[in-house]
């Protein structure tokens, strides 16, 4: 590697590091209880709600895996992934005051209570715990090979070493991790507008990158194949289910100070997220131009490849940095929920605050779960396993058997056989994707119908 640029990269890595161990620290309290390390003391303001529900929405799949997407399947990608979770996005304006009603502190929680059901928090619960440490593995894959590419430094090495800050930044609760979500959406903004600037430099403004892509490449204009249009219309069909009932959203809903402010999040994050999207589909399009052929590598090695082809070094550089933020920000929000769903949710100790020395001790129980879990997600990701996105689809699948009926279903379907119908629905996936070979995505349609369907039999049958 040209030294020069190590030495930007070095400092811009060493920057960012910084920056993030000063403002997650600032977060620790002295008197914290369970209430501000799961949901803030739920009285975020409107700008900490909106950054953190952006910087966490921004995950490493995201901005990596969807400019490779992009990179390679041209407008199909943006048709099956970003219209189909920012469509997941709109309904989750219909459950704030469902949610904000509630007192939980967690989704599980929030399940048992509304459908008086106590099974229900320890099937969640535990469908959450490896649904999430599954994510977490993407998470880890992106900014492993991120950081190795910008440090000059083996995978597993780079690995270990965000390892650390994503487990610091965990380990304050969610105040440690809105302030860390701040700087993350910060630094995800800056970095895909200077990569985005950069590619216009090359490659024109977006339409004539446009026009240029349709002469020379005409197939990446398809936004739907007749070949493809069930998988397309399948796989967005299951990102915005997953992103409606996904909990990660749901606790920033819970978190906010107020239904207003709430609603307001909603309203306005979708404009920089768009201008997320926006500056990621120009990379992507543009890498396609500019640089036809990649090496037959992974996603994440040929994301630094491509980047690395078409950009000068200081938008490489801010690039990188967008993607590691991204990634650490998603990290250690879900690496909160899923010690919330071990330590609150399936162990059943220190639901009820007795004292400040037992909540001390269920908070300590709390960081050691927040280790064990990315230990075992960090061990899962130097592992052989499908892409990225494919990895997602499974996650989101089962968040969305969980959660998407109990949250949207009609009022009357409630307090029977939600249990006896999640369990039949979360079997039935499992048959289709690993008996019958169905993606994800695909095998969510007809599981979340059978649910249904369970729960309406299960609910009208005589006691």
């Amino acid at each position: 590697m040209n030294p020069p640029l190590l030495v930007q990269q070095l400092l811009g890595f060493g920057a960012y590091a910084l920056a993030l161990i000063l403002l997650a620290g600032k977060a620790f309290s002295w008197d914290e209880d369970r209430r501000l390390y799961y949901l803030g003391g739920r009285r975020l303001s409107l700008w900490s709600s909106i950054a953190t529900f952006c910087a966490t929405w921004m995950s490493g799949a995201s901005v990596l895996g969807y400019t490779m997407l992009l990179y390679r399947e041209g407008y199909l990608a943006f048709t099956g992934s970003v219209n189909g979770w920012l469509m997941g996005l709109l309904p989750l304006v219909f459950v704030v005051g469902r949610l904000r009603k509630s007192r939980a502190l967690s989704m599980p929680q929030w399940l048992s209570e509304t459908y008086g059901d106590a099974r229900l928090r320890r099937l969640s619960a535990l469908a959450l715990l490896a649904a999430y440490t599954l994510y977490l593995v993407i998470q880890f894959r992106v900014f492993g090979a991120v950081v190795a590419h910008l440090l000059d430094i083996d995978y597993p090495v780079a690995s270990l070493l965000v390892y650390l800050f994503v487990i610091y930044t965990t380990f304050g609760g969610l105040p440690s991790v809105v302030r860390s979500d701040a700087l993350n959406l910060v630094v995800i903004v800056v970095g895909v507008s200077a990569a985005a600037l950069a590619v216009s430099a090359s490659a024109g403004d977006p339409l004539t990158l446009h026009r240029k892509l349709a002469a020379a490449d005409p197939a990446v204009m398809a936004t739907l194949s007749p070949r493809g249009a069930l998988f397309t219309l399948t796989m967005m069909t299951g990102w915005a289910l997953g992103v409606a009932s996904n909990p990660q959203y749901a606790v920033r809903i819970l978190s906010a100070e107020s239904p207003r402010t709430a609603w307001l999040m909603l309203a306005l994050s979708p404009f920089i997220l768009g201008w997320i999207y926006g500056c990621l589909t120009v990379i992507g399009l543009g890498g396609r131009l500019l640089l036809p052929l990649l090496p037959p590598v992974n996603q994440e090695m040929g994301f630094a490849v491509l980047t690395s082809s078409i950009l000068g070094p200081l938008p490489t550089v801010l690039l990188f940095l967008a993607v590691l933020a991204a990634a650490v920000s998603t990290a250690n929000s879900q690496l909160l929920l899923a010690a919330c769903s071990f330590c609150y949710d399936l162990r059943g100790k220190g639901r009820r605050r007795e004292g400040a020395i037992e909540e001390d001790r269920f908070l300590l129980g709390n960081r050691l779960a927040v280790a064990v879990i990315a230990s075992a997600a960090l061990v899962l990701s130097l592992l052989p396993l499908p892409a990225i996105l494919d990895l997602g689809q499974h996650s989101w699948a089962v968040v969305a058997l969980c959660f998407f009926l109990p949250l949207y279903g009609p009022s009357s379907w409630r307090r029977k056989g939600l249990f006896e119908a999640l369990t039949v629905a979360l079997i039935f996936h499992g048959l289709l994707v690993f008996g019958l070979g169905l993606r994800p995505e695909m095998a969510l349609i007809p599981a979340l119908f059978v649910e249904a369907l369970c729960w309406i039999v299960e609910g009208t049958s005589p006691s």
